[in-house]
């Protein structure tokens, strides 16, 4: 499959591109400039030329003391008076000489006489002279029929290192002339080599950084798009905490939002086709069930017979249709008052306050229900008596389902924009089946329950605008929860200032 790079990730490609190319012409620029303003100082002929000339004048000292000293040997090698010493045989006026020639040229360290392999005279210089710091060279001259006449040439290491590091240095200069522009090209070549892959790396983490976010904007637009053709299923996975993060999330929160406002449409939309039928059925019911009962009681008034058996039946049916006619009456009533619920009209309360003083007003709960509230203030907007009339079905179904030594609790808890009251009995819980069609309307587990009751109760909730659900309490049981919004007052702005 082709790698496909859609428009948004080109702009990001091309921004990063940009952005890593940009300082290219500059920095090229900078360094050329600086390259060869450095060359300039460090590599211009006048320069050059003075280090050539310490090179040739440190060459010309060694020289030149070198010269004085084969000089002054050769003189002193023909001095006559030197030759009438050396005939005589007088040793110290021979070393008063030496010590002259010492004394003129302190770059001779010692100056020896011999005959063969017989030294005549020997004199050092008084200096004190390190081998290690001074190198030494021994000229000899002839003297004739009398010997030879050996001269030792010092000169400082140290002058001689530095000679030669002038020299060196010159060399390196020279050859950094010599080979300054092929070495810059070749620097250019490097620092555009390297930064060529710098900008394949920037377009390689273009297109991760790019691919990682038009992914998910992507799955955004499907997602979108699979809601705006009816699917309120639909959900994004929400990775990373940044702004698409935070779209994602609010994606989903507002789904829930809508799939909730649907399924409470659909729900209310449901109830009302049943209040339809509810009424309707009543009013068929209500109608036969007087001329019935009347007609059971005027037969069994106006028997006048002898037969015991006969009268005894009649008797019993006339039971039996009383007995019926008061639960179809019964029926009749609850699908009426179920048709004819009256419209939720929400006031300002306080979660907590209204639990409370429900269960206040209804000491028949006192003994077998506990009431554990928020620690903190629960503001919501209820209907008190249509609310009371959801707490009163909640807390007789968890009393029946529970054993009579055990109790129902009742909680309130608030979470961020929610207030939540939870009611919890002690039974033997719920299958699956049941819990999900017990919000259905005429659906009953009760013998003689019309399932209505838990019908009524969720459409009053979903008329305040909350959520009803049912789960297995922790320890056993059922647990019904209400969820209603939390009323949060907002601060008001200060005129003048933004908002």
């Amino acid at each position: 499959m082709a790698l496909r790079v859609g428009k948004f990730e080109w702009k990001i490609i091309s921004a990063l591109l940009v952005t890593a190319a940009a300082p290219l012409i500059f920095t090229l620029f900078m360094v050329d400039r600086l390259v060869e303003e450095s060359m300039s100082v460090g590599l211009n002929e006048q320069v050059l030329d003075s280090l050539r000339s310490g090179v040739e004048l440190s060459k010309e000292v060694i020289q030149s003391r070198l010269r004085i000293v084969r000089l002054q040997g050769e003189a002193l090698a023909r001095d006559p008076a030197l030759h009438q010493v050396m005939d005589e045989g007088d040793q110290e006026r021979t070393k008063v000489k030496l010590a002259d020639m010492l004394a003129e040229n302190h770059s001779i360290s010692r100056i020896r006489l011999l005959k063969g392999e017989d030294e005549l005279a020997s004199l050092s210089s008084h200096l004190l002279l390190q081998e290690q710091d001074f190198r030494s060279r021994t000229e000899a001259w002839d003297i004739p029929d009398r010997g030879r006449l050996e001269f030792t040439f010092v000169i400082s290491r140290q002058f001689l290192k530095q000679s030669q590091g002038l020299r060196d240095l010159v060399l390196t200069l020279e050859d950094v002339e010599k080979n300054f522009q092929p070495w810059k090209m070749g620097y250019y070549k490097l620092f555009l080599f390297i930064y060529t892959w710098i900008l394949v790396a920037a377009v390689v983490l273009g297109m991760l950084l790019s691919r990682s976010v038009t992914r998910r904007v992507a799955h955004l637009v499907s997602a979108t798009k699979r809601a705006a053709g009816g699917d309120l299923d639909v959900r994004v996975v929400v990775r990373g905490r940044d702004e698409i993060g935070e779209l994602s999330d609010a994606f989903n929160l507002m789904m829930n939002d809508i799939q909730r406002g649907r399924d409470r449409i659909v729900y209310l939309e449901k109830i009302s086709s049943w209040q339809d039928i509810a009424r309707r059925l009543a009013h068929e019911i209500k109608n036969p069930l007087t001329p019935i009962q009347l007609a059971i009681q005027e037969l069994h008034r106006s028997y006048q017979g002898e037969d015991a058996v006969f009268e005894r039946k009649l008797d019993d049916s006339l039971e039996i249709v009383e007995e019926e006619v008061g639960t179809l009456r019964l029926m009749v009533e609850t699908f009426s008052e179920f048709a004819k619920m009256p419209a939720v009209r929400p006031q300002p309360a306080e979660l907590n306050q209204f639990v409370a003083d429900y269960l206040k007003l209804n000491p028949q709960f006192s003994e077998r229900v506990a009431f554990v509230p928020c620690d903190k203030d629960v503001p919501v907007q209820l209907d008190r008596t249509l609310m009371g009339r959801v707490l009163s079905n909640l807390i007789d179904n968890g009393l029946e389902a529970s054993k009579p030594n055990e109790s129902v609790l009742v909680s309130v808890t608030r979470g961020d924009d929610w207030g939540t009251i939870r009611v919890a009995d002690q039974g033997v819980g719920l299958d699956g089946h049941v819990r999900e069609r017990m919000f259905q309307p005429y659906f009953t587990t009760k013998e003689k329950g019309t399932g209505l009751g838990l019908a009524i109760v969720k459409k009053i909730v979903l008329q305040h605008g909350g959520e009803i659900s049912v789960a297995e309490g922790e320890q056993g049981g059922v647990v019904f929860s209400i969820r209603m919004r939390a009323q949060i007052s907002e601060p008001k702005a200060s005129q003048g200032e933004d908002v």
